[in-house]
C-alpha cells in the first residue's frame, strides 16, 4: 500500500469556496455542525475507534488543500490519525445543562479548520450527568449535508460492530472522491457542459436577484460570513396537508410546492419578477449517493408571478421549473457565473435567498442501537441573507432558517415562515384562488449589488 499522498486539482466548487474563505469575516460560515442528542449511554472507546475507522474509509475526511501558483490542489493522504474528544463539563445546577450543551456546541462549531493541514472533520462526545450529545463538525469544502448523513451511517455501523467486540466490516468499498473529481474535470474538458451553459445564459439573461426587505441597512451589500444564526419553524398540520394535497393534485414534489409557496409570499411582498436559489443534491447515481464529499450545487430559479395567476398555476410553473433545472444541475454555479455576460454577472454577485430540501436527512438516526435526535444548529455566521432548509419530521415538516442578523430580526424570519404556512393552508381550501387575493406581511426587494 502506498504511503504517498494522492494529489489532484481541487474541484471548481472547492476552489471557489477556498477563495471565498480568504476574505470572509468568519471562517466558520462553511462549517456544518450536527448536534445529536443521544437516547442512551455511549461507549466512548468504541466511538473513538469507530471515528478512526470512518476517517480511514473516506478520502474527503483525510484531505487537505495546498495552493500553488494560483491553482488549488486537493491532497489526500492514505491515512490520518484522529481521535474523538470526550468533554465532561461540570454543571452544578441540572437546569443549566441545556445551556452548557449549547455553549459547548457553539464553541466546537467555531473552532477553525486549517485547510492546509487537515483533517476536515471532528467528533466530540459531550457528557453532562446522564445526558449525552454527539457534536459532529465537518467543513463544507469537503462534505455536504447528504455526505454527512452517509458518514454518520458508517459511524453507526462501525460503532455497533466495535461494541460487540467485532472488527468493523462494510458491505461495499467506499466511493472515492478523487474519482468523482476526475469525472467532473473530464466532463468540463470534453465540453459536456456546453448545452447546460447555453441554457443558463438564456435563463438568467437580465436577472435581478431577490431578497426579503431588510429591517435595517448596513451601508453595503450583505456578504458571505456576515454574523448569523438559525431559528426553527414547524409548519402547522393544516399546512402539511395543504402542501401534500397540492403536490398530489399537480403530480409535483413537495419541494416544488414549497418553492411555489415562497414565490407567492415574495411576489405578494412587492417583487413580481423573482430570482432565488435552490440547493440541489446533485447526486444522480448510486455511487454519488454513497459518496462522502461536496457534490451539492446551487441553481437559480426565475419566476414571474402575476396577481391573476392561481396558487395552482404558480405551483405548476414551479414544478416545471424544478424539473428543468434538474437537467442542468451538474454544472457548478462558479462555472455558470463565469460563462455569463458581464452585465448578468454584475447582477449575480451573491445568491441572497436559497431553498434547501433535506428530505429524510436527520430522521431515524442511530449510533449503533442508540437513537439520535438532531438539535438546532449552532451557526454564528450567514452564507446568504436567508437559507430555508426543511425536512420531514416525525410529526410534520420542520424548517431551520439560517439568516443574516445584521439586517434581519428573528421576528421577520418567523413572519415569513408563517406567511408560507398560510399559503399552503389556502392551497388545501382552494388551489384556484388568485394570488392577488393572498395577504402577506413579508416584504420583498431587489438585492443590492
Amino acid at each position: 500500500m502506498t504511503t504517498r499522498p494522492l494529489v489532484i486539482p481541487a474541484t471548481v466548487q472547492q476552489a471557489a469556496r477556498w477563495h471565498t474563505l480568504q476574505s470572509v469575516r468568519d471562517s466558520s460560515v462553511h462549517h456544518i455542525t450536527w448536534r445529536l442528542e443521544c437516547a442512551g449511554h455511549v461507549d466512548f472507546d468504541a466511538l473513538d475507534a469507530a471515528w478512526q475507522t470512518v476517517v480511514n474509509r473516506h478520502e474527503s475526511l483525510r484531505s487537505r488543500f495546498v495552493a500553488r501558483d494560483g491553482e488549488l490542489d486537493l491532497v489526500i493522504p492514505p491515512a490520518v490519525d484522529v481521535t474523538a474528544r470526550l468533554i465532561e463539563p461540570v454543571v452544578l445546577d441540572v437546569d443549566q445543562a441545556a445551556q452548557e450543551f449549547q455553549r459547548v456546541a457553539a464553541e466546537l462549531h467555531a473552532q477553525e479548520f486549517h485547510l492546509e493541514v487537515g483533517p476536515m472533520a471532528r467528533l466530540a462526545l459531550v457528557r453532562i450527568g446522564a445526558q449525552e450529545e454527539l457534536i459532529l463538525t465537518v467543513h463544507h469544502i469537503v462534505v455536504d449535508g447528504w455526505g454527512t448523513m452517509v458518514l454518520l451511517n458508517d459511524l453507526s455501523a462501525a460503532y455497533a460492530s466495535l461494541v460487540r467486540g467485532e472488527k468493523p466490516v462494510f458491505t461495499n468499498d467506499a466511493v472515492s472522491f478523487h474519482s468523482y473529481a476526475e469525472k467532473l474535470r473530464s466532463e468540463e474538458e470534453q465540453g459536456r457542459w456546453r448545452r447546460s451553459l447555453d441554457h443558463w445564459r438564456t435563463t438568467l439573461d437580465g436577472i435581478v436577484v431577490t431578497t426579503v426587505a431588510y429591517d435595517r441597512e448596513i451601508g453595503r451589500p450583505t456578504a458571505v460570513g456576515d454574523p448569523g444564526k438559525t431559528v426553527r419553524y414547524r409548519f402547522t398540520a393544516q399546512a402539511d396537508l395543504g402542501g401534500a394535497a397540492l403536490a398530489q393534485e399537480l403530480g409535483a414534489t413537495q419541494f416544488s410546492v414549497m418553492l411555489a409557496a415562497w414565490q407567492i409570499v415574495l411576489a405578494r411582498g412587492g417583487e413580481r419578477e423573482l430570482t432565488i436559489g435552490v440547493s440541489s443534491m446533485n447526486r444522480n447515481t448510486r455511487s454519488e449517493q454513497a459518496l462522502v464529499g461536496f457534490l451539492s450545487n446551487v441553481c437559480l430559479v426565475r419566476a414571474a408571478v402575476d396577481d391573476q395567476a392561481s396558487i395552482g398555476e404558480v405551483a405548476t410553473a414551479a414544478r416545471d421549473a424544478t424539473w428543468n433545472l434538474l437537467s442542468h444541475q451538474g454544472v457548478p454555479l462558479p462555472v455558470v457565473h463565469a460563462a455569463l455576460p458581464e452585465a448578468t454577472r454584475s447582477r449575480l454577485t451573491n445568491v441572497k435567498l436559497i431553498l434547501n430540501c433535506l428530505g429524510s436527512i436527520g430522521q431515524d438516526m442511530t449510533l449503533g442501537d442508540i437513537g439520535l435526535t438532531m438539535l438546532q444548529a449552532p451557526n454564528r455566521a450567514s452564507r446568504s441573507d436567508m437559507i430555508v432548509s426543511y425536512w420531514d419530521g416525525s410529526d410534520g415538516i420542520l424548517a431551520e432558517i439560517e439568516y443574516n442578523t445584521e439586517v434581519y430580526e428573528e421576528e421577520t424570519v418567523l413572519r415569513m415562515m408563517r406567511d408560507m404556512d398560510d399559503v399552503l393552508v389556502m392551497a388545501a381550501a382552494d388551489m384556484d384562488r388568485p394570488v392577488g387575493g393572498v395577504r402577506v406581511r413579508t416584504r420583498s426587494a431587489p438585492a443590492a449589488q
